[in-house]
C-alpha cells in the first residue's frame, strides 16, 4: 500500500544527502517530489530554490539564453491556468519555469499568486520575497508582500515594507497610509496563550478555542478577535487604535460592512484625521467592487434580464464617480503623488473625458515606473480626440519601454496600436512592422494577422504593377 508520508521522507532524506554532496541536479529531483507531494511545505520550496540556485553557481541568470525561448511557452502557460484560476497548473508551471532561472521575478510572482489563492501564505511570502529580491523596482512585487504578511498577521513585517516603499517614493499616498495601519495592528494576537503557567493552561485554551470553532461562545479573553477588540473598545472608547484594529479584521475577514461601519467610528473618534478617512474610502470602494462582482455574477446567469444587467452597468459608473471623487481629493492632498495621477487619468478616459487626462499622463510618464504604461495611454487618448501624428509620437515613446515579459497585454496593445496608426497615416512599412511584432507574441490578436495579410497584397500589386 502506498504510504505518501514514507515517500515524502525518503525523497527528502536522498535530497538532503545529495546535497551534502553537491549533487544539485538529484537534489533538485528529490525537492521537486517533496513539493509536488506535500504543495504546502515551505521549507521543501526553499531547499528547491536553494540547491537550483547551486546548479547555476548563483549567477542570478539561471540557463542563460536557452531560458529565453523556453520561459516565454511557460510563461504562457501561466496565462492560460491563472485565466481559468487552475492554482495548481499555475505553480506546477511556475516551479518549471524557476528550474530554468530560479531568479525570474515574474515567475516567483505567479508562484506567490497561486499559493494566495490556495491558501499557502507562507509559500507566497517566500515566492515574494523571492521576486522582490530578484527585482527590487517592481512595486507589485512588495504590494503583495506586505499584503501576505498582512494577511499572515506580520504586521510589524509588513510595515516595515511599507515604509521602505515610502523610503523609494515619499509621495506614495497608499504606502504612507499602509505604514500607519500596520502600526495600528502591530499589536496581534498571540492565540490567548499569554500568562500560561503550565501545559494544562495551554490545553485549557485550547479546549476554549475548538468550543467556539465547534459553535460554542468565547467566554474570555483570546477566544476571539472580534470580541477582544470589541472590548477593547467598550474600555477605551477615546483611542482610535482599536477601532482601527477592529476594522482591519473584518476588512480581512471580507466583512466589508463591517469594516465600513467601523472605520466610520474610527474617522469620528480620530476628528476626521485624513489618514484614517482615506482608509474609510478605501473600505468604501472595495465595497462597491464587491457589490460589481454580485451583480456581474447575477447578470451572467440571467442574460436575459434587463433590470440585472442594468444594476450591472449603473454599478459600474457609480464607482468609477466615485473613485473620480476621491483620487481628484487626494491629489489635491498629495500633489506631487504620480501614482495618484495616473489611477485618476484611467477613471477620466473610462468617461471618455480625454482632455483632461493628458496633463495628469503627461505627468506621470516623467516617473520611470509609471512611463511606458503612461505614455501609451497618452497615445490611445490621442488617437480617439483624432491628433494621429501626436498619437504615433507617443505610442514610439511608450513602445521602448515596455517588454512583453514585464506585461504582455500593454506590450502587445502597444504595438497594434502603432501598427494601426501607422496605417491610417499611410506608412506600410512601419504599420506592416508592429502587426508583426503582433504576430510573433499572439497571433490570434484581434484583427492583425488581417490587416498584415492585407497590406502585403497591396505591396505585391503594387510591385506587380511597377
Amino acid at each position: 500500500m502506498y504510504d505518501k508520508k514514507k515517500r515524502i521522507a525518503e525523497c527528502y532524506r536522498r535530497g538532503s544527502e545529495a546535497m551534502q554532496k553537491q549533487n544539485w541536479g538529484y537534489a533538485i529531483e528529490m525537492f521537486g517530489l517533496c513539493t509536488t507531494l506535500e504543495p504546502e511545505n515551505v521549507a521543501f520550496r526553499q531547499l528547491l530554490r536553494n540547491s537550483t540556485y547551486k546548479k547555476y553557481n548563483d549567477n542570478k541568470s539561471g540557463a542563460g539564453t536557452f531560458a529565453k525561448s523556453k520561459l516565454l511557452s511557460i510563461r504562457g502557460r501561466i496565462r492560460k491556468a491563472k485565466a481559468k484560476e487552475e492554482w495548481d497548473e499555475v505553480d506546477k508551471a511556475a516551479e518549471e519555469g524557476l528550474a530554468i532561472n530560479p531568479w525570474d521575478a515574474g515567475i516567483n510572482a505567479e508562484l506567490g499568486h497561486a499559493a494566495r489563492a490556495r491558501g499557502y501564505l507562507d509559500i507566497a511570502r517566500f515566492a515574494y520575497n523571492c521576486a522582490r529580491q530578484s527585482d527590487p523596482k517592481t512595486r507589485e512585487y512588495s504590494v503583495a508582500l506586505a499584503e501576505v504578511l498582512a494577511e499572515k498577521g506580520d504586521y510589524a513585517e509588513a510595515g516595515k515594507v511599507w515604509q521602505n516603499l515610502v523610503r523609494i517614493n515619499p509621495e506614495d499616498s497608499e504606502a504612507r497610509s499602509n505604514v500607519m495601519r500596520m502600526q495600528a495592528l502591530e499589536t496581534t494576537d498571540h492565540g490567548g496563550y499569554e500568562g500560561a503557567e503550565s501545559t494544562q493552561d495551554v490545553m485549557a485554551t485550547m479546549n476554549k478555542r475548538l468550543k467556539v470553532q465547534s459553535g460554542g461562545e468565547a467566554d474570555g479573553p483570546g477566544m476571539s478577535k472580534e470580541m477582544d477588540l470589541q472590548r477593547a473598545i467598550k474600555k477605551e472608547p477615546e483611542k482610535v487604535e482599536h477601532y482601527l484594529k477592529l476594522g482591519e479584521h473584518y476588512r480581512q475577514q471580507k466583512q466589508l460592512d463591517k469594516a465600513y461601519e467601523t472605520f466610520e467610528q474610527a474617522v469620528e473618534v480620530s476628528g476626521n484625521d485624513p489618514n484614517v478617512r482615506e482608509q474609510l474610502e478605501d473600505i468604501e470602494l472595495a465595497r462597491l467592487k464587491h457589490n460589481i462582482d454580485l451583480a456581474r455574477e447575477t447578470s451572467s446567469a440571467n442574460p436575459d434580464d434587463a433590470t440585472a444587467k442594468e444594476n450591472y452597468d449603473g454599478l459600474r459608473k457609480e464607482l468609477v464617480k466615485r473613485e473620480i471623487e476621491v483620487f481628484s481629493r487626494r491629489i489635491q492632498r498629495h500633489p506631487q503623488d504620480v501614482n495618484i495621477k495616473y489611477e485618476l487619468a484611467l477613471r477620466l478616459m473610462k468617461i471618455r473625458k480625454w482632455t483632461q487626462a493628458v496633463p495628469l499622463l503627461q505627468q506621470a510618464a516623467q516617473n520611470n515606473r509609471l512611463k511606458g504604461k503612461a505614455l501609451l495611454n497618452l497615445g490611445k487618448c490621442f488617437i480617439q480626440d483624432k491628433k494621429l501624428t501626436l498619437a504615433r509620437g507617443q505610442l514610439e515613446r511608450a513602445v521602448v519601454e515596455l517588454s512583453y515579459d514585464a506585461d504582455p497585454k500593454m506590450f502587445t496593445e502597444c504595438h497594434y496600436l502603432l501598427a494601426r496608426v501607422a496605417e491610417e497615416l499611410g506608412d506600410t512599412a512601419t504599420a506592416e512592422n508592429h502587426y508583426g511584432e503582433v504576430l510573433v507574441v499572439k497571433y490570434d490578436y484581434k484583427d492583425a494577422r488581417e490587416r498584415l495579410e492585407s497590406l502585403q497584397e497591396g505591396d505585391d500589386e503594387a510591385a506587380a504593377a511597377s
